[in-house]
C-alpha cells in the first residue's frame, strides 16, 4: 500500500506555524501602517495650529518629512506582506475568508469581526480555526 501526502508532525507544525507567520506579518504590518498614518495626521493638525512659531514649524516640518518617508515603506512592506498572505487566503470563501481577511489583512480586532459578521466571539474563532486548517490542508495537498 503506497501512502500519498504523508504528513509528519513537524511538518504538520512547521506548516501552521508558517501560516501564521505570514498572516501575522501581514497583520503588524497594516497595524503599523495605521499607527503611522494616524502620527502624521496629528502632526498636520499642529502644524495648522495658529500659534506656531517658526522654530517648531520647521522642526515639524522636518519630522513630518521623515515621517512620510517612512510611510512609504511600510506601504511597500505591507503590500508585499499582504500579497503573501492573500496568496494563503486565496481558497478560502464565505465566513472564512471574511474572518481571516478581517483580521489578519484589515487589521481588525476579533470583537469587531464578531459584531460585524453578527455572531458570537466563539463562532469566529471555530470559523478562524476552520479556515486555517483548510490553509494547511491545501499547502500540504500542493507539496
Amino acid at each position: 500500500m503506497v501512502h500519498h501526502n504523508t504528513i509528519t508532525a513537524d511538518s504538520e507544525k512547521d506548516t501552521k506555524e508558517y501560516i501564521l507567520m505570514v498572516l501575522e506579518r501581514a497583520r503588524q504590518n497594516e497595524l503599523e501602517l495605521c499607527a503611522q498614518v494616524e502620527h502624521i495626521e496629528r502632526l498636520h493638525r499642529i502644524m495648522n495650529m495658529p500659534r506656531l512659531n517658526r522654530d517648531n514649524s520647521e522642526k515639524y516640518l522636518s519630522k513630518l518629512t521623515q515621517l512620510e518617508q517612512r510611510l512609504n515603506e511600510q506601504i511597500d512592506n505591507s503590500v508585499a506582506a499582504k500579497n503573501e498572505a492573500l496568496s494563503l487566503v486565496e481558497i478560502l470563501t464565505g465566513e472564512e475568508r471574511g474572518v481571516i481577511e478581517s483580521y489578519f489583512i484589515l487589521g481588525k480586532t476579533w470583537e469587531q469581526i464578531a459584531d460585524k459578521m453578527y455572531m458570537s466571539d466563539r463562532r469566529v474563532f471555530l470559523i478562524r480555526k476552520k479556515a486555517l486548517r483548510r490553509i494547511a490542508r491545501k499547502i500540504e495537498e500542493d507539496a
